[in-house]
């Protein structure tokens, strides 16, 4: 009975992390504690810990923990403890969701649940588009905002890029309950899917995020193969593929703001102009940081500077290159990647890349469109944002990372959503 309790408890806060993650970031903290709480209490652990080597699976979950342990082993050699330890704390998910899902006892995610908590997520996408929505209304209407409805004045409370990608996701868990039975689905069901994928769509196009619409392309380019791996017939391949072809350049046409972006970008890197007399063109910006970047790892490339010390040293390089725009900002290396090797080295930098790598290719190994698709999101957009510099994109990768590769991997415990 108690243990009931407990689980219930878990799937609760799973639900409700799913939810606030694209709404209300903010009382993430909140949850993830009560989540840690109940884990601790209901001593779920003393049973899991012996089953470690006998249930691989949840020695492999636990193995992602390995990139956090990095990290505090970075802060042996940093000299800015303070802000070492708010990393440290702003980066305790990753540490925190492999530990929880590794020693749990996953059996309460079955079809149905599992399904609930995508579509709590689903939930959450929809009810944070509406109030993005109603505020760029008053904000159009009352206030003469300029773009009320585009990028940044848009997406007002969390930055483009992170609800680009959680848009996208959310896109791929449509497209991936879709595929899981194309052929002889209900026709209501794929009406619904078809909506949600094409609504989460057309947004991507208002919040303008040039890795977003980057990754909408792959994703749905993803979803066209595994059709053709699931041989679902050509007419419906091509159906399909011209439905989604139909709508991105719908899109493209009603809200032409986002190509602007794109072309602007371009017009920028080709013409190579400084950060100094565009201080506010991202793009530009990047082109900078990722100098600095490159420049600092040459000077620490076997170690790094340590974890409490890599924000230091880049407002520093900043500083010696008159780079003030970045500096006043206090910029990261807006790519997470070239973070993690100037904090923890190549050794952190071989880490990272292998956590993504050796999932992704046993994800599509098992014909796990879903985890495979998620990972690859989270890859390419860490290209152009430091994600695991902050809440936003920490919750994210932690707990769907913890959760997809248990469902994937910890079978028979955790059926495949995708399948009944």
């Amino acid at each position: 009975m108690r243990q009931r309790i407990h689980q219930k408890i878990f799937l609760i806060t799973c639900l409700l992390l799913a939810f606030f993650l694209p709404v209300f970031p903010r009382l993430l903290p909140s949850i993830i504690v009560i989540m840690a709480a109940n884990w601790l209490t209901s001593g779920i652990y003393l049973k899991t810990v012996p089953q470690i080597f006998k249930q691989r699976w949840r020695l492999l979950t636990l193995s992602f923990a390995s990139l956090y342990l990095f990290y505090v082993v970075g802060m042996l050699y940093s000299t800015d403890f303070a802000y070492g330890w708010f990393d440290l704390e702003v980066k305790l998910s990753l540490l925190a969701f492999p530990v929880i899902f590794g020693l749990s006892d996953l059996r309460i995610f079955n079809y149905e649940r599992t399904r609930l908590l995508f579509g709590s997520f689903l939930a959450g996408c929809f009810a944070g588009s509406l109030i993005l929505l109603f505020h760029a209304v008053i904000a159009n209407e009352r206030w003469g905002v300029p773009d009320a409805f585009y990028y940044t004045n848009l997406s007002w409370y969390i930055h483009p890029s992170y609800l680009a990608m959680y848009y996208t996701f959310g896109i791929g868990i449509a497209l991936a309950s879709m595929a899981g039975d194309f052929t002889s689905q209900p026709v209501y069901k794929t009406i619904i899917l078809s909506v949600i994928m094409l609504y989460l769509e057309g947004f991507l196009f208002l919040l303008s995020s040039k890795a977003g619409l980057m990754m909408l392309i792959i994703t749905q380019v993803l979803f066209v193969l595994l059709l053709i791996y699931q041989k679902v017939g050509l007419t419906r391949i091509v159906l399909v593929s011209a439905i989604m072809a139909i709508a991105f350049f719908g899109f493209s046409r009603t809200f032409p703001y986002a190509f602007t972006r794109i072309s602007k970008a371009d017009s920028m890197i080709t013409s190579a102009h400084s950060v100094k007399s565009n201080p506010n063109d991202g793009t530009v910006a990047r082109m900078e940081i990722w100098k600095v970047s490159i420049g600092l790892i040459r000077q620490n490339f076997l170690f790094g500077v340590g974890t409490g010390d890599v924000k230091d040293v880049l407002l520093e390089a900043y500083k010696t290159q008159h780079l003030n725009p970045l500096y006043k900002k206090k910029l990261n290396a807006h790519n997470q990647y070239l973070q993690t090797w100037i904090a923890l080295g190549i050794f952190g930098f071989h880490l990272l890349i292998l956590l993504f790598l050796t999932p992704a290719l046993r994800a599509l190994k098992k014909g796990d469109y879903l985890y495979f698709l998620f990972i690859t999101i989270f890859a390419v957009n860490i290209m152009f944002e430091s994600m695991l510099e902050g809440q936003a994109g920490v919750v994210f990768y932690a707990f769907f990372n913890a959760f997809l590769f248990s469902k994937c991997f910890g079978s028979p415990l955790i059926p495949d959503a995708s399948h009944r």
